[in-house]
């Protein structure tokens, strides 16, 4: 047996094996002694015979009488191996369940693998969309379908092309017919977008996907939204006032122990006044004064 076998038993089955093979211990033997001494006697060594019997000698050990049984070896130390209890297997088991139910969100589905790579070239809409990106620059996206077109086309002219048309409605009710200005723009995409460079900040605008013909002839498929172009300027507001309510205006500006006259507390009022509001309203009302 190793070292380390004999390492992992207890005392009492060290010594159990020592007096198996008939080895002495001192009394105050440790458990390293005992290690050390069943490694140094080894399966044979220090194995004692029987006591001997009166007036009967014995024959070496090492000759045998034929039929004799062979020397018994030390018995291999058992491994311990724990076994549970039918009666206590099932609560444990039901302890581990529910310990695994805490974090269970159900069945995952298995749905088709979709892609962003694998985005549809169309949605099969006939639509346009029409968005300001800063004061002179609008984008829009378009869709129409090839049986629209060609539908269209049928009675147009198969020599129409398909085209974007950019009305200016700034301060019209926009019927179709009444714009103020328009343009046109050819596309060759079914689905596609572009960007305007209309330079003109703070006007409103629409834009129609159609047929163009040769003869100038245009036939609208879907029209935008309406939109107005931001302003490429500051605001030209500047009489603006803020005020803050009684309650909010005393938390901030009043004293711990109060104002002491009314007096005192219209003055803090005019110069609260003159803090929140706009510079240029009191610049034009000095100018009036002088």
């Amino acid at each position: 047996m190793e070292k380390a076998e004999l390492t992992s038993l207890r005392m009492d089955e060290l010594k159990a094996l020592a007096k198996k093979i008939n080895m002495a211990l001192p009394a105050k033997a440790t458990k390293g002694d005992i290690v050390n001494a069943l490694l140094t006697a080894g399966p044979a060594k220090g194995r004692k015979g029987p006591a001997k019997k009166s007036g009967v000698s014995k024959k070496p050990a090492a000759k045998k009488r034929s039929g004799s049984k062979p020397a018994e070896k030390p018995a291999e130390t058992p491994s311990h191996e724990w076994n549970i209890p039918p009666g206590v297997e099932e609560p444990l088991l039901a302890r581990e369940r529910a310990a695994g139910a805490k974090y269970y969100t159900g069945s995952v589905e298995q749905g088709p693998v979709s892609s962003y790579d694998e985005l549809p070239e169309g949605y099969g809409e006939e639509k346009i969309v029409l968005m300001a990106r800063d004061p002179s620059v609008a984008y829009t996206y378009w869709e129409v379908t090839q049986a629209r077109i060609e539908k269209e086309k049928a009675w147009l002219g198969w020599d129409s092309r398909l085209s974007l048309r950019i009305y200016d409605i700034t301060g019209i009710q926009f019927d179709g017919t009444n714009a103020n200005a328009y343009y046109d723009q050819d596309v060759s995409e079914n689905t596609g977008t572009w960007y305007f460079d209309l330079d003109r900040p703070s006007h409103s605008f629409c834009a129609d996907l159609g047929l163009l013909s040769p003869k100038a002839r245009f036939l609208t498929l879907a029209r935008s939204n309406y939109i107005t172009m931001p302003r490429d300027s500051v605001s030209d507001e500047i009489d603006a006032e803020w005020i803050l309510m009684d309650e909010e205006y005393w938390k901030r500006y009043g004293f711990p122990g109060g104002l002491s006259s009314p007096e005192m507390q219209e003055m803090w009022r005019r110069r609260h006044l003159q803090e929140i509001t706009s510079p240029g309203f009191f610049s034009v009302g000095r100018r009036k004064g002088k």
